[in-house]
């Protein structure tokens, strides 16, 4: 899975890059940004395994280049969730299921 930035959107790339700028000072790292449909078949088909929900193939906005997801401490997290849904992005720990999981 690719954990780059320049993989997103053209237009979402500087919010996702601000945010992730201030996540990394705060010890939090990018852990994942597009996947294929290939590895979101194999996410998905080795869901139970994950601690985090994943979506089938088609219906992840990581495949629509639209998600990131980055690893940290869950209070870094939540703070950066809020500030995320402050500029109008969806963050997947609003209820408490997926906490590394930011969208647009």
């Amino acid at each position: 899975m690719s954990a780059r930035l320049t993989d997103l959107q053209p237009w979402l790339y500087p919010w996702a890059a601000t945010l992730v700028r201030a996540a990394q000072s705060y010890g939090c790292s990018l852990s994942s940004v597009y996947r294929s449909p290939g590895e979101q078949l194999e996410l998905y088909a080795n869901r139970r395994f994950s601690r985090y929900p994943v979506a089938p193939p088609g219906h992840s906005m990581h495949g629509y280049r639209r998600a990131f997801d980055l690893a940290g401490p869950p209070r870094v997290l939540a703070w950066l969730g809020r500030v995320w849904e402050s500029w109008g992005g969806r963050w997947g720990g609003r209820d408490g299921t997926d906490p590394i999981h930011f969208e647009a």
